[in-house]
């Protein structure tokens, strides 16, 4: 016997032996007879089973949820990646309107809802055979209690049999299937079916509140009177027990006062809910629904156990636990089913749950903010995602070149910045290490020149406030003062609040880069990093400081601050962007190197530059003079 063989003989052996349930499902017939009988002593269908509040909340909530994310239908892309099938029939179908009675949304709903109550979903496909490829011209949901299955000569045979009594066959391939959990593996189980006491126990503990509400809320037990008091009547007793019912009985009626009279009682007898646990086995139950689910119990209507802190994660839980396998269950047939032979290597269907994944919006920020730096998102990327509209030139995408292959680097670089260059020939790997270092180091001058900017500005502002005060009334000695206080109070922290993070960016950039030219495994020293801002400040104070003073002297302080207007920003990003890029590389080398190479860069290099290039240096380092980009290797 065949493979093929062997195996239809063993399916046939599984359809065997459902027997009754496969060809007219006995829970089905059940149902028909008006639901199942209970241990509870309540009858249960389908229908009454969505009277009960938690088991209703729970359908929909699902059924919902798929309704509204979009199910998109994508083609595979060569080598890599997909892309919307806008123009195959199939798309509109899935995302828009299945057939012409019902939207996709309606559609989904409605057959997630007979997948989460009669355990199966069936829909009718009607094909279009007429051309070269057959697609899929409409989708009509089938009621799966409408539904039989027979096996016939090797083959499934769908019979369904409409409201006029008609009955239908349909051969396998016209027929959207979707069973949910089942050990057969062609039909799902029944939930109601599976789990009808706990579901019947939950009906009785409504039913019981209902009843307890309308037959007594407040007065239940017995009315009594003295044994002296004459005897009552038969009559008399029953008209006194219908005339108290009918003032006391009933929820409106709760909590009046009785008049009793000839020195009749009343004993309550009754249970209290409280002390037959009826709350709590309420809050169970809707526990119990949940579970067979796997909904949160925060969905529907359980906070007991919910928090500010886990209600996000519980959230990510329901789609990751509960949706996730019925999304899958839903993609997989519609790819057997829906999409023709010929096309299922380049087609399939998925459904987008991004949405539904959405952390608040710190979290989704700094997603954003990692995926910009590390370059898989673009800035339209993220405006997407934000249902923002692009922006031009915002389909680039960001790569950090300290994560580049340093062989790589050069010929990445933009023309501009391949004049940094070595000089000799051929060069060595410390070399190339030299040029990337000093490659990032010029990507961050923009940066120095806007904060130096800034603080520029602001000092020539103050400074030639100052001077229009003092020096217009020829009182050189407090301008003299004021710029010592100004300078080493205002200033410096001016300088610091600006010139700071550009200057822990560029050291964050430059360290690991260094770090790995020696091996060395240690993290950035930040004292020594904030040292030596420190001391940036502090010069850049006292230069400035010193020059206005001079100026002062000779009445050229205008000039001066005109000159500063024009170059100090430029002069002080080249200076301090390459001198602090050596400084974290020296650092960064370790403490076991104690000699470094001097690396001439740049296209125009001084002759002093050409002349220590290759040379051994202790304490020497660049920048030697404006526009010095030279650089320090290792040994």
């Amino acid at each position: 016997m065949s493979i093929r063989g062997r195996l239809t003989k063993g399916l046939s052996l599984v359809l065997s032996s459902i027997g009754q349930t496969f060809t007219r499902p006995y829970f089905w017939t059940h149902a028909d007879l008006g639901g199942y009988s209970t241990k509870a002593g309540v009858d249960l269908s389908h229908s009454k089973a969505l009277s009960i509040v938690s088991y209703y909340s729970a359908v929909t909530l699902i059924s919902q949820t798929i309704a509204q994310l979009p199910l998109i239908l994508y083609r595979r892309m060569e080598p890599r990646g997909k892309e919307r099938a806008f123009n195959h029939q199939l798309y509109s179908i899935l995302h828009d309107e299945p057939n012409e009675y019902m939207t996709a949304r309606t559609f989904r709903e409605t057959l997630q809802g007979h997948l989460l109550t009669w355990g199966n979903a069936f829909a009718e496909i009607d094909w279009d055979l007429s051309g070269p490829v057959p697609v899929v011209n409409a989708l009509y949901p089938l009621r799966p209690d409408h539904m039989e299955l027979e096996w016939r000569n090797g083959r499934i045979i769908y019979k369904y049999t409409t409201t006029d009594g008609q009955q239908h066959e349909l051969q396998s391939f016209q027929v959207l299937h979707i069973p949910g959990f089942g050990f057969d593996g062609l039909l799902g189980y029944d939930p109601l079916t599976m789990h009808r006491e706990a579901l019947g126990l939950t009906k009785a503990t409504e039913e019981f509140g209902a009843r307890f509400f309308g037959q007594g809320a407040a007065m239940s037990g017995v009315l009594t009177r003295p044994v002296a008091a004459p005897k009552m009547s038969d009559n008399a007793r029953q008209m006194l027990r219908e005339s108290f019912s009918k003032m006391h009985s009933g929820l409106s009626n709760s909590h009046r006062v009785a008049i009793l009279e000839e020195g009749t009682t009343y004993q309550s007898i009754g249970v209290p809910p409280e002390n037959a646990q009826f709350l709590e086995t309420r809050k169970f139950q809707r526990g119990e629904v949940a579970s067979i689910f796997h909904v949160p119990p925060h969905m529907i209507g359980d906070l007991e156990h919910a928090t500010f802190t886990n209600i996000e994660h519980q959230g990510i839980e329901f789609v990751t636990y509960c949706l996730g396998p019925w999304l899958r269950a839903w993609e997989s047939e519609i790819h057997r089913k829906l999409i023709a032979p010929t096309e299922k290597r380049s087609l399939f269907a998925e459904f987008l749950v991004d949405g539904l994944l959405r952390g608040d919006t710190q979290a989704r920020y700094q997603a954003y903010s990692v995926g910009r730096q590390w370059g898989w998102l673009s800035a339209n990327d993220v405006r997407e995602r934000e249902n923002m509209n692009p922006v031009e030139g915002g389909d680039s995408y960001m790569v950090p070149l300290n994560m580049m292959d340093a062989q790589m680097a050069m010929a990445a670089l933009p023309p501009a910045e391949k004049a940094l260059q070595l000089k000799g020939g051929t060069d060595p790997a410390n070399r190339r290490a030299a040029v990337l270092r000093a490659t990032l180091t010029e990507r961050y001058r923009p940066r120095f020149v806007e904060a130096a900017q800034k603080v520029g500005k602001w000092e020539i502002s103050q400074v030639r406030k100052a001077a229009k005060t003092h020096l217009g009334t020829k009182d050189a000695l407090t301008f003299d003062a004021w710029l010592d206080e100004f300078y080493t109070s205002d200033f410096k922290v001016y300088v610091l609040k600006h010139m700071t993070p550009v200057m822990t960016a560029l050291a964050e950039a430059i360290w690991p880069l260094a770090a790995s030219e020696t091996g060395n495994k240690d993290p950035l020293d930040e004292a020594k990093l904030k040292a030596y801002i420190d001391g940036f400040a502090d010069r850049y104070a006292e230069v400035h400081r010193y020059q206005a003073t001079e100026a002062a002297k000779t009445e050229t302080v205008m000039d001066v601050l005109d000159q500063w207007e024009q170059v100090a920003a430029e002069k002080v990003a080249s200076a301090e962007s390459v001198g602090l890029s050596n400084v974290i590389a020296k650092l960064a080398f370790g403490a076991a190197v104690t000699h470094y190479t001097w690396h001439a860069i740049g296209a125009e290099t001084c002759p002093i530059c050409e002349e220590w290039d290759g040379v051994k240096v202790t304490t020497l380092q660049p920048p030697l003079h404006d526009g010095c980009v030279c650089q320090l290797g290792p040994g």
